[in-house]
């Protein structure tokens, strides 16, 4: 689980980023640095909070998302009704051959009882409608509550549907007829030359729709699968709270045994950075590990990976320290693990910090011991800090050098 080697860093071993790198962990190894009860509690519930208000983006985002598909699914529709009623009008035009005088009386005659057609079915339409709203608006809500068992509800909800596909069948029927007839009028007032460019323009028109289609079909695809992707990521947060909580009710019964304190950093030189192996000061002020240093497995996936420093559980947003003086020698984007920065800290000493949802400083800074470096941020696996510390080309175990 260490950074991939994609900046050809020296020093940074190469894994592949996995199925097991997106598992939720439920389970928190405790080590605190300067903080008090109150504090981890309080940062466990605004990390709570911050995710909940993810989650309500990402509900809005599947919001927004389903009106757009309904306004794709009706000029879907309109367009696919359109492109049906081309078709049928172009299906007495395949041959190429036009109307003689003769057939000219006789299409016009066709016209008109088309027209009286279409009359009737627009008259039984606009009657079924009427009857079907005159107890009101709610009609179909109101027969579906008025089932007495739940056999009887799908019965009935089951024959709504129907009666819907019914009468948007109906419409569809209507509106091809009422198309038909206008064009057929059109044609009969036209030459026989122009009514050729006027059939070739309606195959123009057809050859249209059907790449206008072909585009609202993609879209329409495109705004479901984000709002899947935004669904599942709802899943993951969710889990994340679920976490959070079962750490607090574990916490609180170590309360009155709790003695954690807020303690001051240490100073000490990057020179003798060798030698405070174990009093290390901590990147966070709050230190809470989500995920060791070593071989990590991964029983649902199967998979094993190695995590080469340590994760940490913080509410986004907290700050995050040089653990000592050096010079950035990185500052990029990393995937999974986001925002990372990378500092030298002299004698074959770099420590990596990632998962950031802010930088402050650039390649060639120089920075001091405890200096605020960035902010921490999250990734799929909740909020924190991904943090590494190298000695030459071998990741060292923060938990060994980290002041307990």
């Amino acid at each position: 689980m260490g950074l991939k080697k994609i900046f050809k860093i020296p020093g940074f071993r190469k894994y592949s980023i996995n199925s097991a790198l997106y598992t939720i962990i439920a389970v928190f190894v405790i080590i605190f640095l300067g903080a008090t009860y109150d504090e981890i509690v309080n940062d466990k519930n605004k990390q709570i909070e911050i995710t909940q208000k993810r989650i309500e983006e990402c509900k809005q985002v599947i919001l927004n998302n389903s009106q757009i598909t309904s306004e794709y699914n009706q000029s879907i529709d309109s367009v696919k009704s359109l492109l049906n009623s081309i078709d049928d009008f172009l299906k007495d035009y395949k041959d190429e051959t036009y109307l003689t005088a003769d057939q000219i009386a006789a299409e016009t005659k066709t016209a008109k009882l088309l027209e009286e057609e279409v009359g009737k079915i627009q008259n039984s339409f606009r009657g079924k409608i009427i009857n079907l709203y005159k107890h009101g608006k709610n009609y179909e809500l109101e027969l579906l509550l008025s089932s007495k068992t739940p056999n009887e509800f799908l019965r009935r909800n089951q024959y709504l549907q129907k009666f819907a596909q019914n009468r948007k069948k109906e419409l569809r029927d209507l509106k091809s007829k009422k198309f038909i007839l206008e064009e057929k009028k059109k044609m009969l007032n036209l030459s026989t030359s122009s009514r050729r460019f006027y059939v070739e323009s309606k195959r123009n028109d057809k050859t249209q729709l059907e790449v206008k289609l072909k585009a609202l079909d993609a879209k329409k695809k495109e705004t479901e699968f984000q709002s899947n992707t935004y669904s599942e990521k709802i899943r993951h947060l969710e889990q994340q709270i679920g976490n959070i909580k079962a750490f607090l009710n574990n916490f609180s019964d170590y309360k009155q045994n709790y003695k954690g304190s807020k303690t001051p950093r240490l100073n000490y030189s990057s020179d003798s950075l060798g030698a405070v192996k174990g009093t290390l000061n901590s990147p966070l002020d709050i230190s809470l590990i989500r995920k060791e240093f070593g071989r990590v497995v991964n029983n649902s996936t199967n998979t094993e990976s190695f995590n080469n420093g340590a994760d940490f559980s913080a509410a986004e947003g907290s700050k995050v320290y040089s653990v000592s003086s050096g010079i950035v020698t990185l500052v990029g984007e990393v995937p999974h693990y986001g925002k990372v920065i990378i500092i030298d800290h002299g004698n074959g000493f770099k420590s990596v910090y990632a998962v950031l949802s802010d930088v402050s400083v650039k390649p060639g800074d120089k920075v001091k011991l405890n200096q605020i470096v960035a902010k921490s941020g999250s990734n799929l696996e909740g909020q924190g800090l991904h943090f590494e510390l190298w000695k030459d080309k071998i990741p060292l175990n923060p938990r060994e050098w980290i002041r307990m």
